[in-house]
């Protein structure tokens, strides 16, 4: 075995691969942005620090290290944040240690779950391991399913409320939209565990779901009935609602005060539009999960998503929704109001994650959870502070205030500012995108590391649900690829040539609109008199991609019959494989979506990516060796591990929160430095106040 000076994970090549890596992957969340940008960057640095770890078992698994990473990093990718980011630019006292504060915070959560996911692969056993994908993919069933039932629901109550409601910039105006939350995809989720645990018992006790659900409407339309007699249901109502905004502000764009009736609320649309239903249908809510808290089971670890489900909706409901009435002199308990408060929900299923692996003797993942949540905590104030300090010299925001404060003559102001007006003008968010994704790779090294030569090895283990490794590859090699790559079409159709893009359309009122074109099929598609054969760019896209699937799943088949030659044999060798396919669709895909729109500002985005793409490719196929042995001094007990990264974790926030204020403070004083928007959190002009989300604008 090697010493621990020399263990495999704590080499220069698994440090560095395992940060560039999600360097690499980062620069391209961000131009795909939100969950599944997230989930694909942070796959593949969890799949390199996997192969350099030397453990054989780990290599065995590197599928599943490649999906539980990708579903981990994925979750944070919800939460807004350019708006924290703003706030550490804006000069604003309060907002500015506000602003490094929620940046430190939603670095601790996105990375805390990511490394949760990795953390996941590696400790579990071979049967837990497995058994999750069950409800897994009921889960996954319900939300492909979703956007059909969502529309469904959406346009039956919106005919009936006369709203106009879309997915962009009339989302608010949908009876389910509420405080810009991804609340359905909880609530989804529950319903994919119930049909789950339905399935798995397939017990009599199936029949008292309707008489439960049944009793608990009556239950809740008596109780809303109640109210209404005894006159109490005006005041219950308002004792538990406030409004997204301030009425008394003045609204920027007219000089006049908002309009109450026109600001949004913290309870969902259809409360307002649909006042009568409200009991019956809460009560019908909670009827069926009584239902589940008397019968239900939810086992193959199905437990650990009820945990997490559940989780982001009772933390949601108690931060912005309910202690939200506390401080509506502040806007509500909101991370960054008026935008969405998924931050809550995110919180709430770190919250649920930790509770059930601390109970279910994965104690390990926890600790992992919360040493890598903290470095990429670190990670996210700390490189959003270092672009400040990058962009301080030539800063024309601060030169040009200076020279109106007197502070400094308006030609020399001039002077320094164009001296660096060309270093101005580089591509800072990306600079802070990859090199923030830098730290969060060393967060998932940090956090595997640890668990690499503290969690006994996984030895002889039997292969059992083989159709689980073909599930997790068809997530990361599939599922990833195709939800990020989809995106590119709206490029596409935008900026390539509209003559073969893009078509006019004439709407029912008259109106016309830009639509994308109907490419013909071939051949067949352009007989006489054939004018129906015909598909749309996505389209087509997405036929091409289903035919993949089909292909991906005959594959898979034949390959757990008998051994497809062109696959590696080993692990080593399967794992590098599994690395230059993310990596390389990933960079490709991005290429593509950048290409339409191409200048020499993009080359510390796209260039930069590939660069550091070939570096890695030589990195995963020549380091990592067939003879790596790690040094594993087993511990029975993490809890005093886990005890000390709070502590740590939380002295090293304090101080460097503490240290970037400071050097902020010191450098730039109560300048706003630019390089973002000039948004506050708090005072006369914070953005909640002068920009709410107004029912009768479009959404910000």
């Amino acid at each position: 075995m090697s010493s621990n000076s020399n263990a495999p994970q704590w080499r220069f090549s698994t440090i560095f691969l395992g940060a560039l890596a999600l360097a690499v992957g980062w620069g391209i969340r961000g131009n795909f942005g939100h969950e599944y940008g997230a989930g694909y960057a942070g796959c593949l640095s969890v799949i390199a620090v996997c192969l350099l770890s030397g453990r054989p078992d780990w290599r065995r698994r590197v599928v599943y290290f490649a999906a539980f990473g990708a579903l981990g990093w994925g979750f944070g990718g919800s939460i807004s944040y350019m708006q924290v980011i703003a706030y550490t630019h804006s000069g604003h006292f309060a907002t500015q240690i506000y602003g490094f504060l929620g940046l430190y915070f939603i670095g601790f959560l996105w990375a805390a779950m990511g490394t949760a996911g990795a953390g996941f692969a590696a400790v579990a056993d071979r049967d837990r391991l497995t058994e999750i994908f069950k409800p897994l993919l009921f889960i996954f069933g319900v939300w492909l399913f979703f956007p059909w039932m969502e529309a469904f629901f959406e346009n039956a109550l919106a005919t009936a409320a006369s709203a106009a409601a879309d997915q962009t910039w009339n989302r608010h105006k949908s009876p389910l939209y509420w405080m810009d939350a991804d609340y359905h995809k909880a609530l989804t989720a529950l319903l994919g565990l119930a049909l789950f645990d339905l399935w798995d018992r397939r017990s009599k006790d199936s029949i008292f779901l309707p008489v439960f659900a049944a009793a608990g409407a009556l239950g809740g339309w008596l109780f809303q009935k109640g109210l209404q007699v005894a006159g109490l249901e005006q005041g219950f109502a308002s004792a538990l609602t406030y409004p997204l905004g301030d009425p008394h502000a003045i609204n920027p764009d007219t000089g006049q005060a908002f309009s109450a009736e026109n600001l949004l609320n913290n309870w969902p649309q259809w409360f307002g539009d649909f006042p009568d239903h409200i009991g019956w249908v809460l009560g019908l809510f909670f009827g069926i999960v009584l239902y589940f808290v008397f019968f239900g089971r939810f086992r193959s670890s199905a437990s650990l998503f009820v945990y997490m489900a559940c989780g982001w909706l009772i933390s949601f409901l108690v931060f912005p929704v309910f202690l939200g009435l506390l401080f509506t002199d502040y806007g509500g308990l909101r991370l960054t109001p008026p935008r969405s408060d998924d931050w809550s929900g995110i919180l709430g299923v770190f919250v649920g994650m930790s509770i059930w692996t601390y109970r279910n003797g994965l104690k390990p993942v926890t600790l992992a959870s919360v040493v890598g949540g903290f470095i990429g905590g670190a990670g996210f104030s700390g490189i959003a502070w270092l672009k400040l300090m990058m962009v301080a010299p030539g800063n024309s925001h601060m030169y040009q205030s200076m020279a109106e404060d007197g502070a400094l003559s308006t030609d020399a102001a001039q002077a320094i500012i164009t001296k660096w007006s060309h270093w101005q003008g580089q591509n800072w968010h990306s600079f802070l995108e990859q090199s923030y994704g830098f730290v969060n790779g060393l967060a998932v090294v940090v956090a595997l590391g640890l668990l690499a030569s503290r969690v006994k090895i996984h030895e002889d283990e039997k292969p059992t649900r083989r159709w689980t490794e073909a599930a997790a590859a068809f997530i990361v090699l599939i599922v990833m690829t195709y939800v990020n790559i989809v995106k590119n079409l709206d490029v596409w159709v935008s900026q390539l040539n509209p003559a073969n893009w893009q078509r006019k359309i004439t709407l029912p009122n008259g109106d016309t609109e830009t639509a994308q074109a109907l490419w013909d099929v071939p051949f067949i598609g352009r007989l006489p008199g054939v004018e129906w054969m015909h598909l749309t760019p996505t389209g087509w896209f997405n036929l091409t991609y289903f035919l993949i699937a089909v292909a991906f799943i005959y594959l898979c088949h034949r390959h757990l019959k008998n051994r497809i030659p062109v696959l590696p044999s080993t692990p080593l060798g399967k794992g590098q494989l599994l690395f230059l396919m993310v990596l390389w669709t990933w960079v490709v895909a991005n290429w593509e979506r950048a290409t339409p729109g191409m200048d020499g500002s993009r080359l510390l985005t796209e260039w930069t990516i590939f660069v550091n793409a070939i570096i890695c490719t030589v990195m995963v196929l020549v380091c990592p060796k067939e003879s790596d042995a790690p040094s594993v001094n087993e511990v029975e007990e993490f809890a005093p591990l886990y005890r000390r990264a709070w502590i740590v974790g939380l002295v090293g926030m304090a101080i460097s929160v503490t240290l970037f204020f400071s050097i902020t403070r010191a450098v730039y004083g109560d300048y706003f430095a630019g390089h973002a928007g000039e948004q506050r959190r708090f005072g006369e002009q914070a953005e909640w106040r002068i920009h709410p989300i107004l029912k009768n604008r479009l959404h910000r």
